[in-house]
């Protein structure tokens, strides 16, 4: 055997060699890694370790003129998984179902559907609670608990088309949220810190990060009392109008300030995925309508200025028909014949409106209406404000300002509407409507500041003035005595106006609409208020008007709102109980709707039933009474959604039925429901208001046949 000794030298020179070869090649390899990719290295390692949090930022508040908070941020918890290393799913899902009422099967099904993703949503936005601390108490690695900011709005669904709303993500969507949401939103921060072994996150001094910039606050023109009174009594007048929709508006003809805008229906911003797009519409700038008879401010005002008319004018009213060499025949509702202007403005004449339209040159009443603000953007803060439909003169044909003369073949929005009463309210200067007062930082100092903007002189004061006289007219004689408040002065037209349907005027759905200023002499206020479509009456003066009224006698009970509003104080209303009032005609209404219509008369309600639609009433409508007054109401006995029982005829029945109901003066669709709930025939002759009722023999049983013009 070979020694140890013997071993050739060259052996050993070539292990030598081999391993400083490799001790060169490790070195070599740890210069490359520390020295010349050490930069890649260190990034890889980061990467690794290192997580940025995102650091979001708190969105500003929204309040109302007296500071209190509209919509705010509160801190809501938000689950999510990471399917590659979540390791009991299931025990997660059936935790997170009962809190947030999603199936566990349906949460399932999305960890399974994101299966080669590292990041899945289960529920944003939940309110920290009991229920979700038990989520708290999970291990699991692939479970991630956030917490958000998440938006709140205080009152609901009050002004929620204005203020608008945010998505999950706290971004606008709709209104004021969206209109100011580079402000509001702030700007997202960030945090470096490590991870772990046990995959948590730990903050590591002098990390780098950027806090985040918490939102810019806005602080609004509305007054939140004063848009409740408006909302409140909108939705009160349209169930019992039965009206589609509405809109009221309340501006301050001085400033400009939008102190409440009311949209129905609406929606609530706290529940934004249960609420449809169209109810998130602001319909006041969004939504154009035919203004009708409440235009005829504008005509009448193009007129005195121009010197066609005075307060003392007399005009004619063809005795209320004017066939056009087309054919066509406008009629009044109240036939006139020679009579003063005034009185052609209380009986609201058509035909003395569109005379007086025609009568001014083309480019004189064409300029008179672009300066009220119609044809024209009024510059709103929030998009999606129509401008109207406006024709110039080089498109006008022998009809377009006879017309227009009484509000059709133009259109506008119901803010351009106000804007214009307030423009006369304003002694005939047009004010731009804001409703952004503010911008508010964190500590709620202003950092900036709107006022009111003088747009332009309309009319002069001495017209502005007439005006003003001509429409109290309206209010304490003419279509809009339903609008009247005992004590005080209040200017205002009412407006009833067919829609276009497929081309066509249709005889079932029209607007109804009031708008008034008050006081007349000193105004503090405009009120609009416009109904879509009302079923039990389609007259604006018996459908739009109460509800102003209603406002009105609210906004002079609240002391609070009198602060911004010195002229509102000074009124002196008469004492409720000396004071007298109009019964108003509960006829072919609910029992639950008559009562609250005479509850806000200062009436007390006396029937025989808690259902169904009252026939017959005592004192009889338009007679004038004490306060406290008892109404005594007649109804069928049963409800007008139910069908009615089959009754063999009985003439004893038909002949009281004859004798009892008398349905005229009412419109063909209250009057028809009255009969139809007391099981008797009818047969209509014409559309409108019933003028003239019939009762003949058909078949072996009474048939009431209604006569409407």
């Amino acid at each position: 055997m070979q020694s140890v000794a013997t071993v050739s030298p060259w052996r050993l020179r070539f292990f030598a060699l081999l391993f400083l070869a490799g001790l060169a090649a490790v070195a070599v390899k740890l210069f490359m890694v520390q020295v010349v990719h050490s930069s890649e290295y260190r990034e890889r390692a980061r990467k690794q370790y290192d997580v940025t949090v995102t650091l979001r930022p708190w969105r500003g508040m929204i309040l109302d003129r007296e500071g209190r908070t509209i919509a705010t941020s509160v801190q809501s918890v938000s689950y999510a998984v990471d399917p590659k290393m979540v390791q009991n799913p299931g025990r997660i899902c059936a935790l997170l179902s009962a809190v947030c009422g999603t199936s566990a099967d349906s949460l399932m099904a999305k960890i399974r559907a994101n299966a080669k993703r590292n990041f899945v949503w289960l529920a944003r936005g939940l309110t920290v609670s009991p229920q979700t601390a038990v989520l708290d108490t999970l291990k699991d690695v692939g479970f991630v608990r956030l917490t958000e900011p998440k938006r709140s709005y205080l009152f609901g669904s009050m002004a929620a088309q204005l203020v608008g709303c945010t998505d999950v993500d706290n971004k606008g969507l709709v209104g004021l949220e969206l209109a100011y949401d580079s402000l509001l939103r702030g700007q997202a921060g960030f945090e470096v810190m490590q991870r772990d072994a046990k995959n948590h996150l730990r903050q590591v001094v002098g990390a780098v990060s950027k806090p985040a910039q918490n939102g810019y606050s806005l602080e609004l023109t509305i007054d939140a009392e004063l848009q409740t009174i408006v909302e409140e009594e909108l939705q009160s007048g349209l169930q019992r109008a039965g009206a589609e929709g509405g809109i009221a508006i309340a501006v301050s003809p001085r400033t400009g300030e939008i102190l409440a805008m009311a949209s129905a229906p609406s929606f609530n911003p706290n529940a934004v995925h249960q609420s449809s797009p169209d109810a998130m519409r602001l319909r006041g700038i969004t939504d154009m309508y035919e203004p009708g008879s409440t235009f005829k401010l504008i005509t009448a005002a193009a007129a005195i200025e121009h010197g066609l008319v005075n307060a003392t004018s007399t005009v004619n009213g063809l005795q209320g028909t004017l066939q056009l060499k087309d054919g066509t025949v406008i009629r009044d509702h109240e036939p006139l014949g020679v009579c003063s202007l005034r009185e052609a403005l209380e009986k609201s004449s058509n035909i003395v409106f569109g005379n007086l339209a025609r009568s001014l040159s083309d480019r004189d009443f064409y300029k008179m209406t672009r300066d009220f603000g119609f044809g024209i953007p009024i510059g709103f803060e929030m998009a999606g404000e129509a401008r109207g439909i406006l024709k110039t003169p080089a498109d006008y044909d022998y009809s377009t300002k006879l017309f227009m003369g009484f509000g059709y073949q133009m259109a506008a929005t119901a803010l351009q509407l106000a804007c214009a009463y307030a423009t006369v309210a304003n002694k005939g200067e047009m004010m731009k409507p804001y409703i952004v007062r503010g911008v508010l930082d964190e500590n709620r100092q202003r950092i900036a500041e709107y006022g009111p903007q003088r747009i332009r002189r309309v009319v002069s004061t001495q017209t502005a003035t007439t005006l003003s006289d001509l429409f109290c007219s309206v209010v304490d004689r003419g279509t809009g005595v339903e609008a009247r408040v005992p004590g005080l002065r209040i200017a205002g037209k009412t407006g009833t106006a067919q829609q276009l349907v497929e081309g066509k005027y249709s005889k079932q759905a029209y607007t109804a609409s009031f708008i008034g200023y008050f006081p007349a002499d000193s105004a503090e206020l405009v009120v609009l208020v416009m109904l879509d479509k009302p079923k039990t009456d389609i007259y604006g003066g018996r459908t739009a008007a109460p509800i102003f009224r209603s406002i009105v006698q609210r906004i002079l009970s609240t002391p609070s709102v009198h602060d911004d509003f010195p002229a509102l104080s000074r009124v002196q209303l008469p004492s409720p109980v000396a004071d007298s009032v109009t019964v108003p005609d509960v006829r072919g209404m609910e029992v639950k709707d008559a009562e609250e219509l005479l509850r806000k008369r200062f009436l007390r309600s006396v029937c025989d039933a808690t259902l169904g639609v009252v026939q017959q009433q005592s004192p009889a409508p338009g007679t004038r009474t004490a306060p406290g007054f008892g109404v005594t109401m007649r109804t069928s006995s049963v409800a007008p959604a139910a069908p009615v029982p089959a009754r063999a005829p009985s003439p004893t029945t038909d002949a009281v039925a004859a004798q009892s109901m008398d349905v005229r003066g009412l419109s063909i669709r209250r009057a028809v429901t009255i009969l139809h709930a007391r099981n008797i025939r009818v047969r209509i002759i014409g559309s409108g208001r019933v003028r003239e009722q019939r009762w003949v023999q058909e078949q072996g049983r009474k048939t009431c046949i209604l006569v409407a013009k």
